[in-house]
């Protein structure tokens, strides 16, 4: 039984490693930035998580540049609607802009969201 679970944990690792390293980034990212105060990978805080961020934004034509766009510009009442959706009530209507982060920086955090599995 111990063979078999950690064969199962082996797996698991490789097949979700890129991801648990892309999540890790995120976080690293988020916390110098001061994204973490509101934002984490999988847990609703203020705003949504990065994973539901990726799930609603993956694949959809300028989802790089709308996000971008938030962080830098901030945004109101975004995630109200897009929360019952996927049955998350995030606390906070308003996304101040955020001026203590780039474009470049941002774009960088943005990509890595976007790489967050979503399955």
């Amino acid at each position: 039984m111990k063979k078999f679970l950690l064969a199962a944990v082996a797996v698991g690792v490789v097949i979700t490693g890129v991801s648990a390293d892309t999540a890790k980034e995120v976080e690293k990212l988020a916390k110098q930035y001061g994204c973490s105060g509101c934002h984490a990978v999988d847990k609703v805080k203020a705003g949504p998580p990065y994973r539901l961020i990726a799930k609603e934004y993956k694949g959809k034509p300028n989802a790089k540049e709308t996000l971008v766009k938030s962080v830098l510009g901030g945004s109101m009442m975004k995630w109200q609607k897009i929360g019952k959706k996927y049955k998350i009530k995030v606390k906070m209507a308003y996304m101040p802009a955020q001026h203590g982060v780039n474009k470049e920086q941002t774009e960088k955090i943005i990509d890595l969201i976007l790489k967050l599995d979503t399955k």
